[in-house]
């Protein structure tokens, strides 16, 4: 997680005694119905200083980034781009601010695109200023910032401050009259600013010709102005200085610092050059620095003098340079005194590092070339870092430090290791290996003793295990898996729990690969407790998920729900209100078994809110299992749309499940519009072209339990095979469907895994009916009922009310076992309670469905589309469908009109 520096989000006071500038303010307001304003010039033109003029005058609100070298790092850019716009209100840009700081972030656009959504419905105008933005040279920025300004809704503004030309799609943005651009010849003082500076800021008095020769002498420059104004203050023949003052830019400067520098009390001189390593300046830091005990009066003479420093905060304790300032003394410092500087660097370190700014402490020693002390604090950082998701910061740490470093000190190679590993980056993974083998090497180097071999061992095992986590790979070497992970266990001291969490995890997932359930639970308790007690929470979290997962898969849903209720209370607990995206799968797991329940409106909840996380981690399994259960709950609600678009973004958001997705798309499209010809003609193209041949699946000895989307996708063919076959008998053969699902349901029942026997008995009864087998539907439905009966299963009946409610009172009629006729006769309530949803084309055609209904309450309340969809859930497209449908039905045209209507029907 990024720590984010408040003061670099504070908008500038306006200075006092400002010239001010009313034909620039009103050049900024007039561009504000553009997306852009650039402010490009040379450094001292005054762009800050213009836009300091101009804030309170604006008609927009403003947010405010100072840039600077380190914001190059694209995750700390948009975070404090996203914690800036946090300024104007805390929700705003909330969730994409959040994502973009969790550990497995996804590609820069996704989160953009979720910032951009969360924008449109901020109702204010804003204006967003990025200073000096000549600081970024990071291209995936300058792409991901150029995303932005082609999507930025109306109410967005962006300005930018620069000293040259970013590398945006200026051109393009001009031709569409997109920008507004203030340029170095536009922010020069015309005679009359410079003679207001010199004669009401300055107090000279200077003739007309006097005033004309020294703008014309200095371009108008206002940092050269205003250094001449502060030279000339001290001058006795302002005559004879104002004819002798001439020069380039670089000149002037060279020749003012000397006026204007030397010219201070030894004092503040020293303290000038001993401060200027410094980015930003408090009293006690500079009080360290420089060892002058009144640093923090200094500093407040320094800003009423007009020497250049603002301040970053409205208490006045922290102030930075103006850059060009600071460069200057830099300069001189390198000129005057080269060896005090790695000296102040190392001050600098020592004092962030005792109040806890170690990315500071950090940088400042490495600036002073101080690798001891920059190794000490990375070896003592990095991992908890890593704990925390600060990966992008720990690669960048490691790519400052000399590899030679790295030959003495094993536990830092260990560190660049894991940092790489957890990058997720496809280029990298060779250099994890690099890695790994220097570790070996700095212990030969180091003569290590046997506890620290074991250590960078154990690690490495570890790390090479997280390597085959890969779905690909473990599902063909979960042994491996298990025994790296093994090695790793027997190698870490007892008190690295952290890591030993990580392995705990990795030897749950390879038993989960094998069905082995049992071993598999006490890793994943083993992950939670190691990783809670280690800090590693992105690893301990991981460990109820999957025991709530093996949980539902034996049937268990009451314990299934307390684990997921139970932890999703600790881990809030744990990261204290932080966004934490891996809780998601405990809110997916939570809804999908309140959807099991028919608990509908708090399924909804739980599911949107987890979709709304896990989305991000990277993973594959929990979304999979909220879209398919959302696009379930979004068919009951009667929403066909809404259905559609669930698993759409599934397929979007997981390329690699696409066969699963069609299956699943297809399979409920049947279930209630099996009489649409469109939708089986579909269904039947589809299965055809699927690949899908269960005649050779019916030859599988047994199922692979880690291929679990392979299985789920055929067991989704099975069902839409069974809708086209009771459709058009004889046309579509089901003997290879039944004999895989015949030998799946074995397979499973060996496992225990209670869940897939029921839903596998499930199909095949279906598949039985569709054909006319009506002995073996309820043999097979008698299999349902003995799985089913000692858990909670509902829902999944309910799904089939139609299909099934027949043979369920026929077996309840036929069967002696007590047990099984009161859960069927708990189903058969169940079912006849809930409302039918086998409605003909007609009436789909012409009625109001209940998400419709749902829909026009909300536009009598007068809500816009956008915030209908947040009510609901929905996307922007799906609403508009929805209203384009209740026109269509109410034959309307506006929404007034539909409103009438409405309450002529008795609707609303």
């Amino acid at each position: 997680m990024v720590e984010l520096l408040r003061t670099k989000l504070f908008i500038p006071r306006p200075r006092k005694n400002l010239v001010f500038r009313p034909r620039l303010v009103d050049r900024l307001n007039a561009g504000l119905d553009r997306k852009l304003t650039l402010i490009a010039a040379p450094a001292g033109f005054g762009k800050t200083t213009l836009l300091s003029e101009w804030i309170p005058k604006s008609p927009r609100k403003v947010t405010w980034l100072f840039l600077d070298e380190g914001d190059n790092d694209p995750t700390q850019f948009w975070a404090y781009f996203m914690a800036s716009l946090q300024e104007l209100h805390p929700d705003l840009g909330a969730s994409a601010f959040a994502l973009i700081q969790s550990p497995q972030a996804p590609p820069i656009k996704s989160i953009l695109t979720e910032l951009i959504n969360d924008l449109i419905t901020f109702s204010d105008p804003v204006a967003c200023v990025l200073d000096d933005y000549h600081s970024i040279d990071s291209q995936s920025i300058h792409e991901a910032l150029s995303f932005l300004i082609d999507h930025l809704p109306a109410n967005i503004h962006l300005v930018i401050t620069t000293r040259e030309d970013p590398p945006l799609p200026l051109a393009r943005l001009r031709a569409r009259d997109h920008l507004n651009e203030i340029r170095a010849q536009d922010l020069r003082f015309t005679q009359e600013e410079t003679a207001a500076l010199f004669r009401g800021v300055m107090g000279l008095e200077l003739s007309n010709l006097e005033v004309a020769a020294l703008e014309d002498r200095t371009e108008g420059w206002a940092v050269g102005l205003q250094l001449a104004g502060l030279s000339m203050q001290r001058q006795a023949n302002l005559k004879s200085f104002i004819a002798d003052f001439s020069g380039s830019h670089r000149h002037i400067l060279d020749y003012l610092t000397d006026e204007v520098l030397q010219q201070q009390p030894i004092k503040v001189r020293a303290f000038l050059l001993q401060t200027a390593i410094l980015d930003r300046l408090s009293g006690p830091l500079c009080e360290a620095v420089t060892g002058q005990t009144d640093s923090a009066t200094l500093l407040a003479h320094l800003e009423a003098s007009n020497l250049f420093v603002i301040p970053l905060d409205e208490n006045r304790r922290w102030y930075r340079y103006h850059q060009l300032f600071a460069e200057l003394l830099r300069s001189e410092l390198a000129r005057s005194q080269p060896d005090s500087i790695p000296v102040l660097h190392r001050r600098a370190s020592r004092w962030f590092e005792e109040n806890g700014d170690i990315d500071a402490a950090i940088e400042h020693a490495l600036q002073a070339s101080d690798l001891t002390q920059a190794t000490n604090l990375i070896e003592r950082h990095a991992l908890p870092k890593l704990y925390h998701g600060e990966v992008a910061r720990v690669v960048g740490w490691f790519d400052k430090l000399p590899e030679a470093i790295l030959q003495t000190a094993p536990m830092l190679c260990i560190y660049k290791a894991w940092a790489l590993v957890l990058m997720q980056r496809g280029e990298r993974r060779e250099e994890v290996e690099q890695a790994l083998y220097a570790a070996d090497q700095a212990l030969v180097q180091v003569n290590a003793g046997e506890a620290l071999r074991d250590l960078v061992a154990g690690h490495a095992a570890c790390i090479r295990a997280f390597l085959l986590r890969v779905p690909a790979l473990m599902s063909k070497k979960p042994e491996r898996l298990i025994a790296l992970s093994r090695e790793a266990q027997d190698l870490l001291p007892i008190e690295e729990k952290g890591i030993r969490s990580t392995a705990a995890l990795n030897i749950g997932y390879g038993y989960l690969a094998l069905a082995d359930l049992e071993v598999a639970s006490l890793a994943f308790i083993e992950t939670l407790e190691e990783g809670l007690s280690g800090g590693n929470y992105y690893a301990a979290i991981y460990g109820p998920i999957n025991l709530a997962i093996i949980a539902t898969l034996q049937g268990h849903l009451r314990e299934a729900l307390q684990l997921c209720e139970t932890y999703i209370d600790r881990f809030n607990e744990v990261q204290a209100g932080q966004y934490f995206p891996p809780i998601g799968a405990l809110y997916i797991l939570k809804g999908s078994i309140l959807l099991e329940y028919d608990h509908l409106a708090e399924a909804e909840s739980a599911l949107t809110e987890g979709l709304d996380l896990v989305r991000w981690t990277g993973e594959s399994v929990a979304p999979k299992k909220g879209y398919t259960a959302l696009a379930r709950l979004r068919l009951i609600q009667g929403d066909r749309p809404a259905m559609m678009e669930a698993v759409r973004t599934l397929e979007e958001t997981w390329p690699e499940g696409a066969l699963y997705a069609q299956a699943l798309r297809h399979r409920l499209s049947l279930r209630y519009w099996s009489d649409d010809p469109e939708a089986q003609k579909d269904a039947s193209t589809w299965l055809a072209g699927s690949g899908i041949e269960f005649a050779e699946l019916a030859t599988i000895e047994s199922i692979d339990p880690v291929s679990t989307t392979a299985f789920e996708s055929y067991l989704n063919a099975a069902h839409v095979l069974r809708r086209l076959a009771k459709e058009k008998p004889g046309v579509y053969p089901v003997e290879g469907a039944l004999a895989y699902l015949k030998r799946q349901q074995e397979s499973a029942e060996t496992h225990g895994f209670v869940s897939w026997v029921v839903e596998i008995a499930i199909a095949r009864t279906l598949l039985y009916q569709a054909v006319g087998k009506k002995s073996e539907a309820l043999r097979a439905l008698e299999d349902v009922l003995k799985a089913a009966a000692p858990t909670d299963f509902l829902r999944i009946f309910l799904d089939e009310c139609e299909s099934l409610q027949s043979l369920l009172e026929e077996l309840k009629l036929r069967s002696a076992d007590e047990g099984l006729i009161a859960y069927a006769q708990r189903l058969l309530g169940a079912m006849s309670r809930a409302p039918s949803k086998a409605k003909t084309r007609e009436e789909r055609e012409t009625r109001l469905s209940e998400r419709e209904i749902e829909v026009l309450r909300f536009l009598v309340s007068g809500l816009t589309y956008e915030e209908i969809g947040r009510q609901l859930f929905l996307s922007l497209n799906t609403v508009q469908f929805h209203v384009k449908n209740i026109y269509g039905k109410l034959m309307v045209n506006k929404r007034v009109q539909a409103i009438d209507k409405a309450r002529e029907m008795n609707l609303i």
